[in-house]
């Protein structure tokens, strides 16, 4: 059955028209839902995340790195922003009309920091994600917007405690093909 399914998924990421080259996007997402250790431990979330991101694709499949921020607000310690750099795997399944859905996993680095030397978080973790993305091929080539939904796991470090942290962020952007 696993091996049914790793030819299928293969299939249909190398059947569909051929898409190849590096990108830019920019993507606004909400305000980080974060677990009960996270806003007991460090703060709240507070305002909207904001994502900017680089990748190639080879076919259906793309490499992306990334760089989230969004501000989060600490008693005794005011607001401060959240930093994720990412890089993931990523890979777009066509389903018709120019849209594709898509999936994405990877690891990445978070920092908080507090400007208190016992109070910087820094910790490392993985991503998970799925969306929607609609090509926008018949008005700039290898340009897109696309919807998504990742969630961010990590345990955040610091001196003098650890916090096990996840985040869970929709985001709406676009891609520009370099």
């Amino acid at each position: 059955m696993k091996t049914a399914l790793a030819l299928v998924v293969g299939c249909l990421a190398i059947s569909s028209t051929a898409s190849a080259g590096g990108y830019l996007g920019l993507s606004l997402g909400t305000r980080p839902g974060a677990n009960d250790d996270f806003e007991t431990k460090i703060g709240a979330a507070s305002g909207r995340s904001l994502r900017g991101l680089a990748g190639l694709r080879f076919g259906n499949v793309s490499i992306e790195a990334a760089l989230n921020g969004f501000d989060v607000l600490a008693p005794r310690y005011g607001e401060h922003t959240a930093y994720q750099a990412s890089a993931s795997l990523k890979l777009n399944l066509p389903i018709g009309n120019d849209f594709e859905v898509f999936g994405r996993v990877g690891a990445e680095r978070t920092r908080l920091t507090l400007n208190n030397n016992g109070f910087d978080f820094t910790g490392d973790g993985f991503l998970a994600g799925a969306g929607v993305e609609y090509r926008l091929n018949a008005v700039l080539a290898n340009a897109s917007i696309f919807l998504d939904y990742n969630v961010h796991h990590s345990t955040m470090e610091s001196v003098r405690f650890n916090v096990d942290d996840t985040l869970r962020i929709w985001a709406i952007g676009f891609s520009v093909g370099l």
